[in-house]
């Protein structure tokens, strides 16, 4: 059995009390043949001491088994689904400790269980392998929910960022520039900064940064990065060492991360570095402005990423930051979309919803996304526009009103498109949705430009009802699955009330 280190303590502890339980012997009973304390067992038995091998030659006399027998990770047939949950990463994907759940009492729990709760264990975990538990699916659910209950704000991050341009004297007038921030990790924190090494090496043309820690950490930067992706590069890993967050990644890159601790850190890194290149009172501003306008103006909303010096990206999450707490802005969804050239597979890479019943972002799955939607539109059109070889200078941007078919619900969807920096082949598109209720159109004053279209869209092609879809790329498997069902079911229901039985 393959299991992580700190998970060993646990399984002895199961086998301890496992083969105690066995001889018939209670705590005290075991304690005096083996000459060791019973809060001493009792710390064993719960997984959270190993004992030295004299101390094991003891218990294993004292059990009257052999002692390999006893230190051995093979584990009888009721404990068998521990092991296996032990032996797989899928505890690493469970926040349990943000639940309040301790992870040794909930597997002495399991231990207790009857062989009915271990069967049902097992087949958790193998539908958890079957859905790809174990790369990092769960834990992105979950930090997603975390997300939504915080209303995607946290005044703990916006203080310690403001706390940051206070230490560093960083003021608010002017954007942060790549060089303080370079100056700041090199002279506060000993980091070395090298854009060198990574190009050198073709296989890691995809990495955007790499962090080899040590007294003098090293910071190697993608040279073809853009500017304002080297500043947020650089303000994530501020985030880290001035949060004195310990459990990370080191590579910045679209990578699974190795449990959930991992992605939490990771987007609250990413939370700080966007707090602090776009400062929060200033966009604000800006944001009431651009939406107090009459008409949409998709101009400005280029001069206003580019006036915070961030990414589309950057901006459209500092948005989403600030959207419910500060702008009455309740409901809304945020999409990211990647996209290959040539190929016809559309792949959500990112997704967060707040208050809202629809499910835009589709169920991660393999099913075929909506391709009305304006962020599929906008990456068909700049893979139009590379193809005809355009060098264009603007991203694409598009707005349209999302009509959802089921719920009827409406959404002002603003979308950005831009090609990928290090992968040219990949194209991203990065899109908010906001639910349009009476707050949203008092807010968005050009909600109702005649410009933008309103266009009836669904979740995904095997979902949707929509009989004269000329953009359907799938057909509506799911859904006519599930009006078969339904149609069984009056079926049955009508029979059994029609012949009842005596």
């Amino acid at each position: 059995m393959d299991v992580s280190s700190k998970y060993i303590k646990l399984i002895f502890g199961l086998k301890l009390k496992q083969f105690r339980l066995e001889k018939n012997l209670s705590l005290g009973e075991l304690a005096k043949k083996s000459d060791l304390s019973v809060s001493y067992l009792n710390e064993i038995e719960s997984g959270k001491k190993y004992p030295k091998q004299d101390k094991i030659a003891a218990l294993a006399k004292a059990l009257n088994i052999p002692y390999d027998k006893l230190v051995s990770l093979k584990l009888n047939k009721k404990l068998a689904p521990i092991g296996e949950l032990l032996e797989s990463n899928i505890l690493e994907q469970l926040p349990l400790d943000h639940y309040g759940i301790d992870l040794h009492k909930l597997i002495v729990l399991l231990s207790n269980a009857p062989v009915q709760l271990n069967a049902l264990i097992s087949t958790l975990i193998e539908m958890a392998r079957s859905s790809e538990l174990s790369n990092n699916n769960f834990s992105k659910t979950a930090l997603r929910t975390y997300k939504e209950l915080n209303e995607n704000y946290f005044e703990d991050i916006e203080k310690l960022s403001s706390n940051f341009k206070r230490r560093f004297h960083i003021t608010k007038t002017s954007p942060v520039s790549l060089t303080k921030l370079k100056n700041i990790l090199t002279e506060k924190y000993s980091y070395i900064i090298d854009e060198s090494v990574i190009e050198k090496e073709p296989e890691l043309a995809s990495i955007r940064a790499i962090v080899i820690p040590g007294s003098h950490s090293k910071l190697l930067i993608n040279k073809k990065l853009k500017p304002e992706q080297k500043l947020f590069i650089l303000a994530k890993e501020l985030g880290y060492l001035f949060m004195n967050i310990k459990e990370r990644s080191y590579v910045y890159a679209r990578y699974p991360l190795n449990s959930f601790d991992e992605l939490l850190n990771n987007y609250r890194t990413s939370y700080f570095a966007t707090s602090l290149i776009i400062d929060k009172n200033i966009f604000i501003k800006d944001i009431k402005s651009f939406f107090n306008k009459k008409n949409w103006d998709e101009k400005q909303l280029r001069k206003l990423i580019s006036k915070h010096n961030a990414t589309p990206e950057m901006f459209m999450q500092r948005l989403t930051n600030i959207a419910s707490k500060f702008l009455e802005l309740s409901g809304f969804f945020f999409l990211r979309f990647n996209k290959k050239i040539g190929e016809h597979e559309i792949r959500l890479s990112k997704e967060m919803r707040l208050n809202i019943r629809q499910n835009p972002g589709g169920y991660n799955t393999n099913e075929h996304y909506c391709r009305r939607w304006i962020s599929v539109g906008v990456l068909q059109n700049l893979e139009k526009a590379i193809k005809k070889g355009k060098n264009f200078k603007e991203n694409p941007v598009g707005i349209q009103i999302s009509h959802f078919y089921e719920t009827g619900e409406y959404f002002l969807t603003i979308s950005v498109a831009r090609p990928s920096t290090l992968l040219p082949d990949n194209l991203i598109s990065i899109t908010v949705g906001f639910l349009l209720d009476e707050a949203a159109k008092r807010i968005i004053k050009f909600w109702n430009d005649p410009k933008i279209q309103t266009v009836k869209v669904h979740d995904t092609c095997e979902r949707c009802g929509i009989s004269d879809c000329k953009e359907r790329v799938a057909a509506p498997e799911i859904l006519e699955s599930k009006q078969n069902k339904e149609k069984v079911d009056l079926l049955i229901q009508k029979l059994l009330k029609e012949s009842p039985v005596r």
